[in-house]
């Protein structure tokens, strides 16, 4: 289905938000931001019948047990002026596995209206342009923090045209790479806790929050505490960011430049050759055990690399872009989100590769090298080059996405990556359009989906093994999976899900359930895109192949608001003039 999109620069939105906000000569505080908005869409929208896409929030989808991102079709029954909200009707959803209520309360700013309605009469174009307003508005100016605002402050004075030239300097790259991830980071959690405050305090009433303890359970009340004080958190770090000059300030000594390896003291040493330059991040241990584990790595370090020693990973990903490898000892090594990770380089522990397991408690031992995120992250780590990982536990327990491949080739090499098999909307490895990755006798673990691979993308697992997954392999259209000597067990869903734009034989099947992947040329008229042979064992289902002629929604729309959802803005191409410019995109 095409939805509607609006592509304006700085100047615009900044007129449109002042426009809603500014048309009375008086303060506007920031208990009275959302009541300008509600007057604003009452004149501009449509108050019902207009369809569209309900891209449901991940906290919704990990309530409703369901997977993320999930996008639903249906219409507008009536639109709730006062609270920005509507009645939602669903008509179609994305998956048959998939049970949810017809009628829901949701966000204006969750629905994509569509180019196509029943009801021509419509104004539509309008009604889009509405709900895009309003969502830009709170999803990149309004912060969590701004409902707790001094009501005798201006809030659109104070906050308005900084908080978008914010956006933009963001979107345009005009901060520093690193500090850039770290915002939008800062961001996307800060959005999420507060869907998941808001969530916990949804069932208080006043008279409740005199006792909070009965009112919910100690783990509830454990949990809102914990999110009041990173939200605190998050909007000192932020509010310290939107001033352009202490951002500067705060990226010099947060993402200091390059500090090892003095580029001349190398050309000194070797004007011939350029060197490799060769980093350890060594955990406490005896003076024995140092030796021994130096011992392991001469012999993989060529004779003329330059060696450092650095005190921490996280010290080394911040301060370095240019490095061969990074040995890691055994033993646990902490990292916040992360994604300036250099061409071509490597992290590897320092192992024997000897280890056996026979369960999930075995890979947490002294003896293995893990790598867990320091906070709640949104993802651990991001790769816009091609990089290897070699030797190493990646434990995604506390981040919703374990691995993000946007560009380039990753190779994984006797990994381990495991979630806490528990959320309905946790991902392994989302591999972006156009990349590639290697698994090689690999294991992933206890994911809601192990491994996503989007369109023109290819995924290789060469003696790997996919384990209790709900679905084990996602892979859209004209994406490729190659297997060599793996396997995927116990999956509660599907072990392999497909969506493909061939017609299957039967034109009125949503979908089609093969037991072996030999099985794609008996029932579609189609290259394969499988290469080689994987085992089942244990799967609910072993390839279950959706029939995109019968879904409501192509994946690559469904990149498109996966983007959004998790602060990897869609850049601004070009610069408008003040004039609005309407893009209908068909995806």
């Amino acid at each position: 289905m095409e939805v509607y999109e609006f592509d304006k620069c700085l100047l615009d939105r900044l007129e449109e938000s002042m426009g809603v906000l500014s048309w009375k000569d008086e303060v506007i505080p920031a208990s009275q931001v959302r009541s300008e908005w509600s007057y604003y869409i009452e004149l501009q929208i449509e108050p019902a019948g207009w369809q569209a896409l309900w891209k449901i929030p991940r906290v919704i989808c990990e309530e409703l047990c369901i997977r993320y991102p999930t996008v639903v079709f249906g219409y507008v029954e009536q639109v709730i002026f006062k609270d920005l909200k509507a009645i939602f009707i669903i008509q179609a959803v994305q998956d048959e596995d998939i049970h949810l209520p017809e009628k829901h309360e949701v966000f204006l700013e969750d629905l994509w209206p569509t180019k196509e309605q029943e009801n021509s009469e419509l104004n539509i174009e309008r009604t889009a342009d509405c709900v895009d307003r309003l969502r830009f508005f709170y999803t990149h100016v309004w912060m969590p923090w701004d409902n707790d605002n001094d009501d005798d402050l201006n809030w659109v004075e104070k906050h308005l045209e900084s908080r978008i030239r914010f956006c933009y300097d963001l979107r345009k790259r005009t901060m520093k790479k690193t500090l850039a991830a770290h915002v939008r980071k800062l961001l996307t959690e800060s959005k999420y806790l507060q869907q998941r405050r808001e969530y916990l305090e949804l069932g208080l009433t006043d008279e409740d929050e005199g006792d909070l303890e009965e009112t919910m359970g100690k783990t509830e009340v454990t949990d809102l505490m914990r999110l009041h004080l990173r939200l605190a958190m998050i909007r000192n770090e932020i509010e310290l960011l939107e001033n352009p000059e202490m951002r500067r300030i705060f990226q010099e000594i947060k993402f200091p430049e390059e500090k090892y390896f003095n580029e001349n003291e190398q050309n000194d040493i070797s004007s011939e050759k350029k060197l490799g330059r060769i980093y350890f991040v060594m955990a406490p241990c005896t003076l024995d055990q140092q030796i021994y584990l130096l011992q392991i790595a001469k012999k993989r370090i060529p004779k003329d690399a330059l060696v450092q020693n650095v005190p921490t990973l996280q010290e080394i990903l911040n301060s370095c872009n240019n490095y061969d490898c990074i040995y890691l000892s055994p033993g646990h090594h902490t990292v916040k989100f992360l994604e300036n990770m250099a061409d071509g380089g490597r992290l590897c522990g320092l192992t024997t590769d000897k280890e056996k397991f026979t369960n999930s408690s075995d890979y947490f031992t002294k003896e293995n090298v893990s790598i867990s995120s320091s906070d709640e992250e949104s993802v651990l780590f991001v790769f816009e080059r091609s990089f290897t990982i070699e030797n190493i536990v990646l434990d995604c327990r506390n981040v919703q996405t374990g691995i993000l491949v946007k560009s380039g080739t990753l190779c994984l090499r006797n990994c381990i990556l495991i979630g806490d098999g528990k959320t309905s909307t946790q991902q392994g490895i989302i591999c972006h359009k156009g990349t590639s990755v290697i698994l090689e006798k690999c294991i992933v673990e206890r994911f809601a989906t192990g491994v996503t691979v989007m369109n023109e993308s290819l995924l290789q697992l060469k003696h790997t093994n996919v384990l209790n997954c709900k679905i084990g392999i996602d892979l859209s259209v004209h994406s490729k999976c190659h297997f060599d000597n793996s396997k995927i067990t116990n999956s509660l869903n599907n072990a392999v899900h497909v969506s493909t734009v061939f017609k299957p034989q039967n034109l009125n099947a949503r979908y089609t359930v093969l037991n072996h992947l030999e099985e794609w040329e008996k029932n579609f008229d189609a290259p394969t895109p499988f290469i080689g042979e994987c085992q089942f064992k244990g799967c609910k289902v072993n390839v279950f192949v959706q029939n995109v002629c019968n879904m409501i929604i192509s994946r690559e729309t469904l990149n498109v608001l996966r983007a959004n959802e998790n602060g990897f803005e869609i850049p601004i191409t070009k610069d408008t003039t003040a004039n609005e410019e309407c893009v209908i995109k068909s995806y």
